[in-house]
């Protein structure tokens, strides 16, 4: 009985015209075996091959043949039944459609005789079925002891087998066995066993498909006195056949056929430079070409500039092998280190290192992979040799094309470019807002994720512009650049003060930006240009919250934060510096006097690496706290200390905070910084005051006066501007005392 056809993506092959692999050759040499077998006889035929190499697809094309002779032809997979019982059930059932659709009449107590049979046979163990074979009837092997039983109609001379011979010549009684390898481990011995002794039938032909080493091993796992399970199978089957290895003009053949069948938008001749990496499986080769399919929404999402076939290629292969792995790639700056420039720049490094050392440079990559979890030597060996192409092979587009099908970007150039278009006809960031919106709910991603990288491709397709305009060699060209960058520029500035969103990583982003271009003014719309940049950044300043502007600060004025300032910055470069901080310093001192009414405000100046401007704002004689009113607003602060607590307990770290760097230095302040601030005397009388507002606790004594020595010292502040208090006069005699 022919089945139903199943159909889908990894269905196997049923026509000759589908049949990249030649196994309509293979099928053919199978078939001129099964009939011409004398039609009195039995015959056993294995079909061997690996996982996806086609076996499946070699069933289908024996079994078109054979039902294009006339033969009798139906399926048993075995791999789907768990125990004994139903497995003959099933193929009672399946042996009774068979011929009953073929016209010959069939006793219909076959079914009752079996499932009877089976029933009693399925309670007893193989042990004991053995036994009881061997008591009835004389025979050593538990399948000739189910002989015994379901026999009387299967008997090889029986009524019953000799009228179906009878309808059945010239034509064969042809069974299908596929994914035998598939069968629970103790189901096959008697399967295979009733194969050679039960069903040893005249015009019965058994064609089984699995891999051998699979079904070997698990015969030897189940008897280990059946050696290495080979000579188990030996006995059974009359006939071998190997499928043979496709080779790479098939491999070719099927994967051309392939891609135009479910991936036709991905280009054919893209394989050429991968062709040596493609898997030698069949399956593995079809679940590659699904994988790039099933990429295909994303891929719609790209302008054919923005994908690099050869990435795709390579990173569909890795996830192939191991998901886990290439998640682990992506990690940080792994895939930099490892097939990347930081990959590249170690290599250089390391050209002279000895013959072992050579040996040894995928060491770290064989960590990584089995820090994925992978254990299988194949594998590892397998995702080595990509990685190594990746190495050599991919473009610096390689991490975006792996993350497509991973975690797709939110916005691609294409939807870019396509926003962009719409947005100039109207030039107004409620486009913008709608489109982010919109886009966010297309794509079925986060808002803030749409934002971020739409910002991103403003800045980058900006530099691209500036860049175009620097190389072009003709004014229409050059102009063309300029005025579209100067459109970008104005889509930014809607983006951030309109929309809302400037945030330290745009204002440096675009800060950045305008301080690369900054030389480039020779030409009157750079010049233009150049001028709206600096509106722009002056104008993002003033936007800036107190917050942000003290880590904007550190932005414009690279000294803050300890990074050289360019020497090639130049005379615009200066100014736009100075206008800036003339903006942003105020709002940062500002926001730096705000840390003493903070819970543990200037405590947390103590942490390295933290409020670098606060510290600069608060300890630095040219801050406007000390050159501006706001000196008077800090001392009123302080005072209040006086009577809340929150303003007391900074004071008095503050106050500490300036012995310590008198004694040994602070960042973003030198000693003579602080000296410089302390020089009048009045903030140290000021702080003194509020510090001995409150009684100072006796194990805390000895350190306020120990600070005050400092401040005295070391600070240039006169002892009339902290005079003693008694209960510290006291405990100066008390210390002094103890010495004596």
């Amino acid at each position: 009985m022919s089945r139903l056809v199943p159909t889908g993506y990894d269905a196997a092959r049923s026509r000759i015209e589908e049949d990249d692999l030649d196994r309509w050759r293979f099928a053919a040499e199978v078939v001129e075996v099964i009939v011409g077998t004398p039609t009195d006889w039995s015959a056993r035929i294995g079909i061997f091959g690996k996982w996806g190499t086609g076996k499946s697809t070699v069933l289908r094309f024996a079994e078109k043949m054979l039902i294009e002779q006339k033969h009798i032809v139906f399926w048993f997979n075995p791999w789907a039944i768990q125990n004994w019982n139903d497995l003959w059930e099933d193929f009672g059932n399946r042996l009774s459609q068979a011929l009953s659709k073929a016209g010959i009449t069939v006793d219909s107590s076959w079914l009752r005789v079996a499932k009877a049979s089976t029933a009693w046979l399925g309670s007893k163990g193989a042990g004991e079925i053995a036994k009881l074979g061997a008591a009835a009837i004389g025979k050593e092997k538990a399948a000739e002891a189910a002989f015994g039983l379901v026999g009387r109609w299967l008997s090889y001379d029986g009524a019953q087998i000799r009228a179906i011979q009878k309808k059945l010549k010239p034509r064969r009684l042809v069974v299908l066995i596929d994914d035998l390898d598939r069968c629970a481990p103790d189901l096959l011995p008697q399967l295979l066993l009733s194969l050679r002794e039960l069903l040893d039938l005249p015009g019965f032909t058994f064609v089984l498909a699995f891999d051998d080493e699979i079904v070997a091993d698990a015969l030897t796992n189940r008897n280990p006195a059946w050696s290495d399970g080979s000579d188990f199978l030996e006995k059974i089957l009359d006939f071998r056949f190997h499928l043979p290895s496709i080779t790479e003009k098939q491999k070719q053949r099927l994967i051309l056929n392939a891609m135009s069948k479910y991936c036709p938008f991905v280009p054919q001749e893209s394989t050429k430079n991968i062709e040596d990496l493609l898997p030698n499986s069949p399956r593995k080769l079809k679940t590659l070409i699904r994988a790039l399919a099933a990429l295909r929404p994303q891929i719609d999402r790209h302008d054919p500039s923005e994908l690099n076939w050869t990435d795709m290629w390579l990173a569909q292969m890795l996830r192939l092998e191991s998901h886990d792995f290439v998640e682990r790639l992506l990690r940080g700056d792994t895939l930099d280190k490892e097939a990347g420039s930081l990959y590249q720049l170690l290599k250089g490094r390391s050209g002279n290192r000895i013959e072992t050392e050579r040996k040894n440079k995928n060491e770290s990559l064989t960590e990584l992979i089995g820090e994925s979890g992978v254990t299988n030597t194949a594998t590892i060996k397998r995702l080595i040799q990509l990685i190594e192409a990746v190495r050599s092979r991919s473009s610096i587009m390689f991490r975006y094309n792996c993350e497509l099908a991973l975690r797709p970007h939110a916005v691609t150039w294409k939807e870019f470019r396509l926003l962009f278009a719409s947005w100039t006809g109207q030039r107004r960031a409620s486009v913008l807002a709608d489109w982010i919106k919109q886009h966010a709910a297309n794509r079925h991603v986060d808002i803030a994720d749409v934002e971020s990288e739409l910002f991103e491709a403003i800045v980058n397709k900006r530099h691209t512009c500036l860049a175009g305009a620097a190389e072009s060699a003709s004014v229409p060209e050059h102009d063309s650049n300029t005025e579209e960058a100067q459109l970008l520029l104005q889509m930014a500035e809607q983006y951030l003060i309109q929309l809302g969103k400037l945030g330290e990583a745009e204002f440096s982003r675009l800060h950045g930006q305008a301080n690369y271009w900054m030389g480039f003014r020779k030409n009157p719309t750079d010049k233009a240009l150049r001028k709206n940049e600096e509106a722009l950044l002056l104008k993002l300043c003033s936007s800036a919250s107190q917050d942000l502007s003290t880590r904007l600060l550190l932005l414009v004025y690279p000294e803050i934060g300890m990074q050289p300032f360019p020497d090639e910055s130049g005379t615009e470069r200066e100014e736009l510096r100075d206008k800036s901080l003339g903006i942003l310093f105020p709002k940062a001192a500002k926001e730096a006097i705000a840390f003493f009414a903070k819970d543990g405000g200037i405590r947390s100046l103590t942490e390295g690496g933290r409020f670098l401007a606060v510290r600069y704002c608060l300890f630095r004689p040219d801050s406007p706290i000390w050159t501006t009113s706001l000196r008077d607003e800090l001392f009123g602060l302080i005072r209040t200390g006086r009577k809340d607590f929150i303003p007391y307990v900074n004071t008095r770290d503050f106050f500490d905070l300036l012995a310590r760097g008198l004694e040994r230095g602070m960042d973003a302040a030198r000693k003579e910084d602080l000296v410089a601030i302390l020089s009048d005397g009045a903030l140290a009388q000021c702080l003194w005051e509020t510090v001995t507002s409150r009684g100072i606790q006796y194990r805390m004594q000895i350190a306020a006066i120990r600070n005050r020595q400092l401040l005295i010292s070391s600070g240039g502040v006169s002892e009339e501007a902290m005079p003693l208090t008694d209960e510290l006069k006291l405990r100066m005699k008390e210390a002094e005392g103890k010495k004596d």
